[in-house]
């Protein structure tokens, strides 16, 4: 599992969790072959009871929106390979281990191999400076090496460059060396696409082939992968995962996305958007541990913890190195552009590969989570976490609820309001805010005392004095850098929601690893949140801005006559709500294993 990287005002957190490879149906040529597992005329399978629970846990989880694909897999054979929800909402399909869908920067392996190629090749050393395949760099970023580009210690960040903007290798170079370094190469590790990016120009470079070309040679057909890659596999479009945005609306797929004739431009090749199927990346997984891709030298450098991420995980080169709670290696690395999501792992010393891909993860973020959950499952044993099921409530018995439920004393209220046909609770007050969104108790006074101190960085902030901002990071973040920072996040958000009004802090909640308080901005045409994270250790320190956010909104799912869980997408376990009518004939509202009774 990787860990949760908060830089101060990046603008995501990254999350990285166990997952593995997958494969898939494709009517190619399928050498190496996986085989399916035995279903009958053999002992009984070990691992049926986890299979079981799985479909049963991922079936509960579609019907709270979850769509995509999951493999689990030890050895050859597929313990698990199911679709779940659809693919393409337009035209009815439903996902299928032979979907084709972007697993992100898991392309990221890919690349780190290839260089491994290169080096045994004799082409290159992982220990070569940048200047030995790049001019005109920079004198503070010439010592840059091959290695730091891989375990991103290099120092380099992303310019300013979307996905697909047609920018061509030149100028994006030259606006890369052009960033100032955000440590001393070889200092520190921060996660930037740019270094990856690098390595497939060099790769171009020395092979004399494009970056597709390259993979699909030395990589991708060796080992039966005929599916994977950016243009040149023949998927046909109607076994494209199509993408969703957070409302709903189709985002559609890459293939409409504009694109050089040989794949991404440099903002995306090579670090991001290779397309594939659950049974390829199993046919990699497999590849690797059977010694099929690099030589035991190469693999030991490809696998090995060379840069610590924090939190107890390290880099590899395009692979996140941890280990489980009973000490066992886990390699995993996931990957995603905010509609696309997909995460793997490999467990080598058991042959343990799970994979996931999906593509709603803009809406539902249960994939988020997933793959730990099924790492848990298949490792150690540990149950998943409780899902009630849901039962149907019409319209009209759903609107009965809706109202305004009030704590008592100055403790605030939760309201419960229709949209469409479906219930949400939002909280009202920051006393109710804990209530509502914590998932565990925090110290008495801490989480009010949070909110107070954010009020008064986020005042200062709008005064143009970041100097409470940079205090709360440590000092590690000049006040003059958060200061441009804020000038860009305003900027970009008056575009779409018109001028700034106001802010209220709306609250901090305890969630499972941090401390989350959240500010709304009202301006003209609307309302933005952010959420910004503490230290639990180390009180009023901020660990940094969380593109994801707490969701305060959250969709109520009946599970009884008048019980309710609420679901935020998967990122929070679900939390019981009961109503009940009182003596005096009001209704209350009972939140979870709270005492106190909200009143209608």
């Amino acid at each position: 599992m990787k860990n949760q990287n908060l830089v101060p005002l990046c603008l995501a957190i990254c999350l990285a969790l166990v997952a593995a490879p997958a494969f898939a149906d494709s009517g190619t040529p399928s050498s190496p072959s996986v085989r399916l597992a035995p279903s009958s005329g053999q002992s009984p399978d070990p691992n049926a009871a986890a299979v079981a629970e799985t479909k049963t846990y991922l079936r509960r989880l579609e019907k709270l929106g979850f769509a995509g694909v999951v493999l689990v897999a030890k050895g050859d054979v597929p313990l698990f390979a199911e679709g779940f929800g659809l693919a393409d909402r337009e035209h009815g399909v439903r996902w299928t281990p032979g979907t084709i869908s972007d697993i992100g920067s898991i392309t990221k392996q890919f690349t780190g191999a290839g260089i491994l190629k290169l080096e045994e090749d004799g082409k290159l050393s992982v220990s070569d400076p940048v200047t030995r395949y790049f001019s005109g760099v920079p004198a503070d970023k010439a010592g840059i090496t091959l290695h730091q580009l891989l375990t991103h210690s290099s120092g380099l960040s992303d310019p300013d460059i979307g996905d697909f903007d047609p920018v061509p290798l030149g100028e994006y170079l030259k606006q890369v060396f052009a960033q100032p370094l955000l440590f001393a190469p070889g200092k520190g590790y921060t996660y930037s696409n740019a270094n990856f990016s690098l390595l497939g120009a060099i790769l171009e470079k020395l092979s004399g082939k494009t970056y597709e070309n390259f993979l699909r040679e030395r990589l991708f057909l060796p080992n039966g992968m005929y599916e994977t890659g950016y243009t040149l596999p023949a998927w046909g479009e109607s076994r494209f995962a199509q993408g969703y945005e957070a409302d709903g609306g189709r985002w559609g797929t890459f293939l409409e996305r504009p694109t050089a004739a040989d794949g991404p431009h440099w903002a995306l090749r090579a670090n991001g958007g290779i397309h594939t199927t659950v049974y390829d990346m199993l046919r990699w997984a497999r590849a690797l541990l059977t010694g099929r891709v690099l030589t035991p030298a190469s693999m030991i450098k490809l696998w090995a913890p060379h840069v610590s991420e924090g939190g107890g995980t390290f880099y590899g080169y395009g692979w996140s190195i941890a280990k489980a709670p009973d000490g066992t290696k886990i390699v995993t690395h996931n990957g995603g552009n905010g509609i696309y999501f997909a995460d793997l792992a490999i467990v080598p010393d058991t042959g343990l590969v799970i994979f996931v891909m999906t593509n709603v993860i803009a809406e539902n973020r249960s994939a988020n989570s997933l793959l730990e959950q099924l790492g848990m499952r298949f490792l150690a044993g540990r149950p998943y976490p409780s899902i009630p099921e849901i039962v149907d409530l019409d319209e009209a018995a759903l609107k009965a609820f809706a109202g305004t439920y009030r704590l008592p004393g100055d403790g605030g209220a939760f309201r419960m309001m229709m949209d469409g046909q479906a219930l949400f609770i939002e909280a009202e007050g920051r006393n109710a805010f804990a209530l509502l969104n914590s998932v565990r108790d925090a110290e008495p006074g801490r989480l009010d005392k949070l909110s107070k101190i954010m009020e008064g960085i986020i005042a200062a902030n709008m005064k143009g004095d970041f100097i409470p901002l940079s205090d709360a990071y440590g000092g590690e973040v000049a006040p003059e850098r958060l200061k441009a920072r804020w000038a860009d996040l305003m900027a970009e958000s008056e575009k779409v929601r018109g001028r700034f009004q106001r802010f209220e802090v709306l609250g901090t909640a305890r969630t499972e690893e941090w401390d989350e308080t959240v500010i709304r901005f009202y301006c003209d045409k609307g309302t933005v949140d952010l959420t910004y994270v503490w230290d639990l250790k180390e009180e009023g320190r901020l660990r940094g801005r969380s593109a994801r956010g707490l969701t305060v909104r959250m969709r109520l799912f009946p599970s009884g006559e008048r019980d309710f869980f609420t679901w935020d997408g998967g990122i929070r376990p679900p939390k019981a709500v009961h109503i009940e009518a009182g003596p005096d004939g009001k209704l209350r509202l009972k939140l979870g294993d709270s005492a106190a009774l909200a009143t209608k």
